[in-house]
Order: C-alpha cells, then structure tokens, then sequence
C-alpha cells in the first residue's frame, strides 16, 4: 500500500539545473559557499517581496545590486539573471514519467516574473500536474501560509504529501506542517530518495 498520494517537487537544484548564480558568486569573490548564498538569498526581503509578486522587477533588480554590494550595473544584473536557469537535468523527465503512473505530481517553488517563463520554456511542465508558484500565491517559502495553502488546493492530508526541496530551511518548515520532507540536490539524490522512499 503506498504511503504517498501527491510527490511535490522544488524546481531549481532538484528538477532544473539553476547554475546561473555562480555569476553573483563570482561577483561578490565567493564570499560565501553556495549553502551560505542561498540562506541569505531566501533571507532577503527583496527577493520575498519579488517572489511573492509584491514587488516589480525593475525594484527588485536594483536593491539586490545595492543590498549585495554587487560591483555590476542594472542591464549586466538582469541579464544574467535571466538565464540563472540552464535546463532540466538529465534523467528527470524519465523519473517523472515514471512516477506519474501512480502519483499525482506537483512543484513548490519560489519564483518570479523573470524566472517563470524560463521554467516553463523548460518543458518541465508537460510532467507537472499542478504548480504551485511563489508569485501567483502571494506567499513564499518557507513561511508556513504557502504549505497550507497548497495542502488546501491539493484537498490531502499532510502526510499523504511527499516533498522534496534543496533547501533545508524549507525542508523543516514543510516538516513542521506535517509534511514528509527531505533534502536533495540534483537527479542522483532526488532518484535515491524516491527509492528509500518506496516510491520506485
């Protein structure tokens, strides 16, 4: 009997291939390793307030600029932003096409109006049977608003969900709402998770 009605997804670093970054990376010197970027990322309250569709992007562009003391100016900024999202990773789509035989799939991620139409030039939705998106929720993780209100539209209990992000913090803050939640990076972890899982 599976344990599990709906497996829900992060997008970048767990289906997509998000190595854009690397550019602020290199910009700030490498300040601080990849982790360390991303739980000052989430922290920033631009980036809530572009992701949860509270803010434009032109805004958004220039105090990250300013709020990261980044040495670059507003065209060379978006520019690489906007191709931070360099592809689905190999042996996803076969994963997912699999894992549709016999679960309901769903993605969680926190993005923008930049991002967004990168994701779906992806395909990765053709595999996707309900997004959920930061910008259009109005809430972004991992403030706990957005796990319930995904639980309410997915109309399952929290423990019927298996979700699956990069970050830890939002990781924990889906455990603290009954959701089964783990931690993977990239297609091998993602693949060997769904197997401890019994999901494959």
């Amino acid at each position: 009997m599976k344990k599990f009605d709906v497996i829900v997804f992060d997008l970048g670093g767990v289906l997509l291939d998000i190595s854009g970054v690397q550019d602020i990376l290199n910009w700030r010197n490498n300040q601080e390793s990849l982790p360390e970027f991303w739980l000052k990322w989430i922290n920033s309250s631009s980036v809530r307030a572009f992701e949860s569709g509270q803010m434009d992007a032109d805004t958004f562009i220039q105090n990250i600029i300013n709020e990261f003391e980044l040495p670059v100016d507003f065209a060379t900024f978006k520019n690489s932003y906007a191709s931070w999202i360099k592809g689905i990773f190999n042996g996803i789509p076969e994963l997912l096409i699999q894992l549709k035989v016999h679960y309901k799939l769903a993605c969680l991620t926190n993005t923008n109006t930049l991002h967004w139409p990168e994701v779906e030039a992806t395909g990765i939705l053709n595999w996707i049977d309900q997004p959920f998106v930061s910008f259009e929720m109005g809430e972004v993780k991992p403030e706990a608003a957005i796990y319930q209100k995904m639980l309410a539209e997915l109309n399952v209990p929290a423990e019927r969900v298996l979700f699956i992000d990069d970050n830890q913090i939002n990781v924990d803050a889906a455990k603290a709402c009954g959701i089964t939640a783990f931690r993977t990076v990239g297609f091998e972890q993602v693949k060997h998770c769904l197997i401890e899982q019994g999901v494959l």
